[in-house]
């Protein structure tokens, strides 16, 4: 059965027949996971990461599946929802949005005034993989639709419940944007001005305001992103206001982003020996088993990264497998560091003991494993500061590499005070 989209009070028992609920809550997880302190450099305040039994979970602007999940107020654009729930048996999830500040705590606007119609969609009628175990059923929402248009701009999140309890298994951010005015941006590197001499980007923007913004030193507010990591967002601290109609603002050398960021980039497409990447592989295992080759410290980022999307790309088709993939890290011998965690795509970019590397005494790696589906990932590994992950100590290179940046100006609407997004702009 195809995907399908109803309103909740549209739900009649044949529809009830045929599937069934999430099997999410009943069979793997009691409780959303959650992050506590700066575990993830994704998820933003109040988010809930996906719990085990949801994979391979995608949110992008439709006709392109790395965009930004952001779109234009009052336009034809559409955002994609998709993801596959380890499962045997179709589910039912309940869909449900909030509306946000810019610092992701509740706007407090009422739900007629942010959306017409009901804020309630079902999803339900999940497509089976076509391949060897594990089981998934894969899941995908296109949105805003014919019941729910939104009225206002802002952050948003997208809340996924389990239709039977109303259990809030995950959810993901999203933005609307007004795109009024405009921006320019320009990037400054701070070479040996970063921990253990790492190169800083400071950013420098410029908006050329709309008419109606008419305190601008007091409605106006600015936010930069790296790398789509909307949970390590900072906001510009220094502004000015000398020409009519527009501002300057940029970050301070202080709170400036880390130039030297990298990642390794992993291409799961072609599970076979031919991949440059794996070292063993056994298709005769349930799931899959898969034995990259080794990372080396210092030898760990791709010379030219790709910025893929803050999911990475899994493969959308339902032949597509899902593999116990074996990643392994030498040291050498050459640290002192005994705790190192993997972050990338597949796991939201956070850490919990599932990430956590385990010392191989007979091979002399440090390594672990994780359930990822066939596709195109980013990754990294990184050590804990306390209870904050720390990006860049075992970076490779203190020099600048790429960086993706997005710079979001939001209004506080004088009327109804909350954050308005007024534009949202790319840039490297």
């Amino acid at each position: 059965m195809p995907v399908s989209l109803i309103c909740r009070l549209l739900t009649i028992p044949f529809f009830l027949f045929l599937v069934s609920c999430s099997n999410t809550e009943n069979q793997l997880v009691s409780t959303p996971v959650t992050t506590t302190d700066n575990t993830s450099l994704l998820l933003v305040p109040n988010q809930l990461k996906a719990p085990p039994s949801i994979k391979g979970v995608q949110l992008y602007r439709k006709g392109n599946q790395a965009s930004l999940p952001i779109i234009e107020l009052n336009s034809e654009n559409k955002l994609i929802l998709e993801f596959d729930e380890l499962t045997t048996l179709s589910g039912q999830f309940i869909i449900q949005f909030s509306h946000r500040n810019q610092d992701w705590s509740k706007s407090g606007l009422p739900d007629p005034w942010i959306m017409e119609g009901i804020n309630e969609l079902v999803l339900f009628g999940g497509e089976p993989n076509r391949t060897n175990r594990p089981n998934y059923f894969h899941y995908s929402l296109e949105f805003p639709t014919r019941e729910i248009e939104f009225k206002v701009s802002g952050n948003y999140l997208l809340h996924v419940l389990d239709y039977n309890s109303g259990t809030e298994l995950f959810s993901l951010p999203f933005f609307i944007s007004e795109q009024e005015g405009e921006q320019v941006h320009q990037v400054e590197t701070l070479f040996n001005q970063g921990q253990n001499g790492q190169a800083l980007d400071q950013l420098f923007g410029e908006y050329r305001y709309p008419d109606f913004v008419e305190f601008p030193q007091f409605n106006l507010s600015y936010t930069f992103t790296q790398n789509r990591f909307w949970g390590q967002s900072r906001k510009a601290d220094q502004y000015s206001f000398t020409n009519e109609g527009e501002t300057e603002f940029h970050i301070s050398r202080g709170n400036a982003f880390p130039a030297s960021f990298d990642f390794t980039s992993l291409n799961l497409s072609e599970l076979s020996l031919q991949n440059p990447s794996i070292f063993s592989i056994d298709p005769t295992a349930i799931p899959t088993e898969v034995i990259l080759k080794d990372d080396f410290l210092n030898f760990l980022s791709d010379p030219s990264p790709t910025f893929n999307a803050e999911f990475g790309l899994p493969d959308k088709s339902l032949l597509a497998r899902y593999s116990e993939v074996s990643f392994r890290l030498n040291t050498g011998g050459n640290t002192t560091i005994n705790d190192f965690y993997l972050i990338g795509d597949f796991n939201q970019w956070s850490i919990s003991d599932r990430e956590k590397l385990r010392y191989n005494r007979e091979l002399g790696v440090w390594e672990t494993k994780l359930l990822i589906k066939e596709g195109n990932y980013s990754y990294k590994y990184v050590t804990l500061e306390g209870k904050e992950i720390d990006p860049i100590l075992l970076s490779d290179s203190i020099t600048k590499r790429d960086q993706e940046y997005v710079s979001f100006v939001y209004y506080l609407d004088p009327d109804l005070q909350y954050d308005r997004l007024l534009h949202a702009k790319l840039f490297q």
